[in-house]
């Protein structure tokens, strides 16, 4: 077919197109009245609940507005037909601020708002471009993960190859540039990705903080993560219910690709949000996966989470927790537990005699979204019967090594533990960043850093006698700042923790 013959639109494109943009134009005023008007509310309310074609929705909008707009004694409806979409070439932020007053940033953001409520399908992303998405704002890699952006010749449309080497690379589009996105009108809608490739990885829904703001730690707060291959509809679809993401949906940041478990590429071609899923596709039932923790709960709590160290440097560690009179959580491997050359298994009966929390890391220290189902599994088993033979304890904690976490390695630890918290960082002292260079005061600045961002979660180790030297600092910046030190289970007011000792704060 002739280039230019292929790129025009057919009569049936522009009419779609039309109807596209009458709906979203009045969408739009909807959306305005909405802000305004009880009736609006109850109207929109009641269309979220429809799954109509666009141009029963077109009618129902404008009698709709119509009907409100004459109650009220306010303007005509007068329709624009050349809105049709987020423009790609404007900067993301006059759809982003959320304090934003001025018309045009307001316009912005009622056309969000509509685009959310009535556009099906609701396009994120066809990777058109390398550095946004089709609502404008940034998609890309993390963890130096290759990415190749490129023009399907057969099957039409664009696309992004990736080429993960590691289960912590990934690939993010942002439904939003700095603020929380509100998909509450999708929780009952499907997530639908088209890919070819490998389907051997995890797709997770990110939350922002309650802040709203990617300079506030965590960034984002937490988030939920499905394994692909379970919601593949034939070889190149996967939809998955919005209400499978156990997420806060009113405060979305961005649509992410991770935990991949191959060395295989993988091409996305299409990311959209449908109303309803296509004929004779179906989706599994949603799997526990635990809670994704990195910020303490309670009011005013600071946590410090611990990781396996060096045995000569645990006494201490030890001596400075009961000096400076504060409890800790200590992340630990099955492995040292059972060398006796360690005394491991000594030095941790001896944190649980003064009252510290000990919590499971996996048996050998390895990035478990890498291996295979079985393996994860073994990695998991092992650590529990080995504090259940060396310490005689149970726990529901456990921080995945490298902080690295996907959908299988989430899914089976919730077969063996009940609704388990995966616990990773708001705080992160870099020691093993730091901790052997010429400049290891470096950590201060980190844990100073995301103090001041908001973080009240800790990762560290004692592996290093500069990281030991600093931990008495590190406690004073906590106490400085107002913040009570506790074990997570406490910050986190697990009911099951036990009660804070008014005399260690």
């Amino acid at each position: 077919m002739d280039t230019a013959e292929s790129s025009e639109p057919s009569r049936l494109q522009r009419l779609k197109q039309s109807v596209d943009a009458v709906l979203l134009s009045l969408a739009i005023k909807l959306v305005r009245l909405e802000q305004k008007t009880p009736a609006a509310r109850r109207i929109t309310r009641f269309l979220d609940s429809l799954a109509l074609p666009n141009m029963m929705l077109v009618f129902l909008l404008l009698a709709s507005l119509f009907t409100i707009v004459s109650a009220a004694g306010g303007d005509p409806v007068v329709i624009n037909s050349n809105v049709t979409n987020v423009d790609k070439r404007a900067p993301p932020q006059l759809i982003a601020s959320p304090d934003a007053t001025t018309p045009s940033v307001q316009y912005g953001m009622n056309l969000m708002e509509a685009q959310l409520r009535y556009r099906d399908p609701f396009v994120i992303d066809t990777f058109e471009y390398s550095d946004r998405n089709d609502l404008g704002f940034w998609h890309g890699s993390g963890e130096n993960l290759d990415v190749h952006y490129g023009v399907d010749t057969r099957r039409g449309g664009h696309y992004a190859r990736l080429y993960p080497k590691d289960p912590d690379q990934n690939f993010h589009s942002q439904v939003s540039a700095v603020h929380c996105t509100n998909f509450m009108p999708f929780r009952e809608r499907y997530l639908h990705v088209v890919f070819s490739g490998s389907n051997k990885f995890s797709i997770s829904l990110n939350q922002n903080n309650p802040e709203c703001r990617p300079g506030r730690n965590p960034y984002p707060a937490t988030w939920d993560t499905v394994e692909a291959r379970r919601y593949l509809s034939g070889k190149n679809d996967i939809y998955v219910p919005m209400s499978h993401f156990a997420i806060d949906l009113s405060k979305i940041v961005s649509v992410s690709f991770n935990g991949f478990y191959s060395g295989e590429s993988v091409t996305l071609h299409r990311i959209e949000i449908v109303r309803v899923l296509p004929t004779g596709a179906s989706v599994p039932l949603k799997l526990p996966n635990g809670q994704m923790i990195l910020k303490c709960s309670r009011p005013n709590s600071f946590a410090f989470g611990i990781d396996d160290g060096q045995p000569r440097f645990a006494q201490e560690v030890m001596n400075i927790l009961e000096e400076e009179k504060v409890l800790v959580t200590f992340f630990v491997v099955g492995k040292g537990l059972r060398d006796k050359e360690t005394n491991f298994t000594q030095v941790y009966r001896e944190m649980l005699r003064r009252g510290h929390q000990v919590a499971l890391h996996s048996n050998t220290h390895q990035k478990m979204e890498a291996l295979d189902d079985e393996d994860i599994e073994d990695e998991i088993l092992e650590n529990i019967d080995a504090f259940k033979d060396h310490l005689g304890i149970q726990s529901r904690y456990f921080r995945p090594p490298y902080g690295t976490i996907g959908a299988r390695t989430r899914q089976i630890l919730a077969t063996r533990l009940l609704d388990p918290y995966i616990v990773n960082w708001s705080v992160d002292v870099e020691d093993w960043l730091w901790a052997d260079t010429d400049t290891p005061e470096r950590q201060i600045e980190a844990f100073t850093r995301d103090i001041t961002k908001g973080g009240n979660l800790a990762v560290m180790h004692y592996l290093s006698p500069s990281t030991v030297a600093y931990f008495r600092q590190f406690i004073h910046t906590v106490k400085s700042a107002g913040m009570n030190i506790m074990r997570i289970d406490q910050c986190l007011e697990d009911p099951n923790a036990p009660p804070l000792n008014p005399n260690n704060f």
